[in-house]
């Protein structure tokens, strides 16, 4: 036993020949099955592609209402910056109107409430029909009396509403089948009128029929998934109509507001009836009489909008499906939201409220958010948020009354080592420099850098306080932290006192480097006479229990709540402390997480703090650690900075309040 747990532990060890051409296992694999690196390279751009669309499925949606005749949009830099601080989503992704408009997919039924929209067509409708279909295509024309052929009828149109919007390629041949059955059913009740007969551009057709046309019109293949002859025959002459140019055309067009973006096509792919369509140059594209499913798909994550066009008889000849959605959505929307602006949940109407049910339930990880800038002001942006539980917006925040930036105080607590802190026995009088009477102010002292004992690792107990700002990702500190020094030292000559400690020259701003380190000014000495009359001068220290570190930082905060100052961070700081006389850096890694209790408001939440940190202090001059360096370097003859680079790291952890 023993034997083999050493073979295994010498085997780990031990690189084999497959181990010194180390590869990327999505390549091992391709070359395994065979594939090319072009091929093996596309596949690893699509799982990262594919990666990417999922995070950004739980990712905040914004849809930005613009304002009637001002420029800001949901492309504005300034309005995505505040409204993402607003609603301390740093990764929201923001959309135009034109997407909530959701008309394609609300279905007919009225007595749907909005929360209950079901958004999608499911697979399950589609066996519903194709079930429909395989029942009535084995009976013949003549198994039924045309009184139960027209009920058969009327059953078969209330079942094509189970496909009451076609977004997929999967929607159509179900879509086409029940089309030609209930087209048959109509004809086998010997009565031609609407809704099964239609009047289209002077001649009149059988209506259902005609939609099968229309379909195969756009997908020929749809016909040979016909097995009855006569029902082929009916609707391959209504398809050759069709594509001889009998039959009048809409024209569908893309632009808003009578531009066309050039970057239409990056950010949606148009399908009709569930294909994919190529607009002209005109952003235009020609339809067909009858019922169209027109929706557009964004090509990076999510959904536009949709669009169910029925048209029997022309009105106009062009359709600007844009447009419309943008008078209801943004036009007709903003007028109600703004009616009673601070109200804390709008009335809007409920088409409206079924087009923001439709679209939660299109991004159901997503949280759904309506903003709009009044009067175009990018920083005066109305805030509302859709709550999926009762189908109803509640405001966030109203124009500039809610500020942008979210703050966090905390006091925090921990064990730090720093290699900042010296002790020192107190020098006798042979060891100082006598000097004239008279002279305190401005005296040469003897060197004292033998009677200090550095200490590069000794530990501190850290009192911090420190207020943060918080906007978007962005982090910015600064605060106060007071260290009792916990390292044990001798005792001061004479006096018996623990020496645990810290001490420093006192600092003379303007005159520390006067005449060099060895002549400085001391202000703070004390002196005596001799019997002589001489007197002599020992320059008195700057001793204390607790250091204090002023410092300011900047950091990113990542995660879900960054905005509000949750969620880890990386942070840089720099400041200065007192004793010893020195610059600190220092990096930080961070984690900030709300505590469960209850809050106190919406911007008031209790947080708990852990802070880990590591980077050095330098000494300055007129420092106590530089000069012990120093002489130590001198009689050691040596040439480098040691000791005036200290190592400084710690862990904190705390408790504050965000605000």
């Amino acid at each position: 036993m023993l034997s083999l747990m050493f073979v295994l532990v010498v085997g780990m060890f031990i690189p084999d020949a497959a181990a010194e051409t180390p590869a990327q296992p999505g390549v091992e694999l391709a070359h395994k099955k065979g594939k090319s690196s072009e091929e093996t390279e596309a596949e690893l751009d699509a799982a990262a592609a594919e990666e990417e669309r999922k995070r950004k499925e739980k990712l905040a949606r914004v849809i930005v209402l613009k304002w009637p005749d001002t420029p800001t949009d949901y492309l504005d830099e300034t309005l995505q910056r505040n409204i993402r601080s607003r609603i301390a989503r740093p990764d929201a992704m923001f959309f135009p109107e034109v997407d909530l408009y959701q008309n394609g997919r609300k279905v007919k039924d009225r007595t749907i409430i909005p929360a209950m929209q079901p958004a999608t067509v499911d697979d399950i409708a589609t066996t519903t029909v194709m079930r429909a279909v395989e029942q009535i295509a084995g009976v013949p024309w003549d198994g039924l009396q045309p009184a139960a052929w027209s009920s058969k009828a009327d059953e078969l149109r209330a079942i094509a509403e189970e496909i009451w919007f076609m977004d997929r390629v999967e929607l159509r041949e179900p879509m086409f089948l029940l089309y030609a059955q209930i087209g048959r059913a109509a004809e086998n009740r010997n009565f031609s009128a609407p809704p099964f007969y239609e009047e289209i551009g002077g001649f009149a057709v059988n209506y259902y029929w005609y939609l099968a046309a229309t379909l195969a019109y756009q997908e020929p293949a749809l016909m040979s998934k016909l097995t009855d002859q006569e029902l082929t025959g009916s609707i391959s002459y209504l398809l050759q109509q069709l594509q001889n140019g009998a039959f009048p055309t809409l024209k569908v067009d893309f632009e808003q507001e009578n531009q066309f973006e050039v970057d239409f096509n990056d950010n949606y792919e148009v399908r009709l009836n569930g294909l994919p369509v190529e607009l002209d140059s005109n952003a235009q594209i020609d339809v067909f009489l009858g019922r169209t499913d027109i929706y557009l798909k964004r090509n990076d994550t999510g959904h536009g909008l949709s669009e169910r066009l029925e048209v029997v008889k022309l009105k106009e000849r062009i359709y600007f499906v844009r447009d419309v959605a943008r008078k209801r959505m943004g036009v007709d929307f903003i007028e109600q939201l703004f009616l009673y602006k601070n109200e804390c949940v709008p009335e809007v109407d409920g088409d409206i409220l079924n087009y923001l049910a439709i679209y939660a339930k299109l991004h159901e990880k997503a949280e759904i958010y309506i903003a709009v800038p009044e009067n175009g002001n990018p920083n005066r942006a109305y805030v509302w948020r859709y709550d999926r539980a009762s189908a109803q917006l509640s405001l966030v925040g109203g124009g500039g009354d809610g500020f942008p930036v979210r703050f966090a105080f905390v006091f925090s607590s921990g064990l730090l080592y720093n290699g900042a802190t010296v002790t020192y026995t107190e020098p006798s009088s042979e060891d100082v420099a006598s000097i004239e009477a008279g002279d305190a102010v401005g005296v040469t002292l003897g060197d004292t850098t033998g009677l200090v004992d550095a200490d590069l690792d000794p530990a501190f107990l850290p009192l911090n306080l420190e207020l943060r700002a918080h906007y978007n990702r962005l982090m910015v500190n600064f605060g106060a932290e007071f260290s009792l020094g916990l390292t044990d030292g001798g005792e001061i000559q004479g006096t018996g006192e623990d020496t645990g400690r810290l001490i420093e020259y006192y600092q003379h701003p303007g005159n520390n480097d006067q005449g060099g380190r060895d002549e400085v000014i001391a202000v703070h000495a004390s002196c005596t006479t001799d019997a002589d009359g001489n007197l002599d001068c020992t320059e008195v220290y700057n001793i204390r229990d607790f250091n204090r570190y002023l410092y300011l930082g900047a950091g990113v905060v990542l995660g879900r709540d960054a905005g509000i100052g949750f969620g880890p961070r990386f942070a840089g700081r720099f400041g200065w402390t007192n004793i010893p006389h020195a610059y600190q850096t220092t990096a930080h890694f961070g984690w900030a997480r709300q505590l469960p209790v209850p809050t106190a408001g919406g911007r008031v939440r209790p947080v708990f703090d852990a802070d880990l940190r590591g980077g050095v202090a330098i000494a300055r001059q007129r420092s106590l650690q530089r000069d012990v360096a120093e002489s130590t370097r001198a009689d050691n003859d040596e040439d480098n900075d040691e000791g005036n680079v200290m190592p400084v790291f710690g862990l904190t952890v705390g408790l504050g309040l965000t605000f």
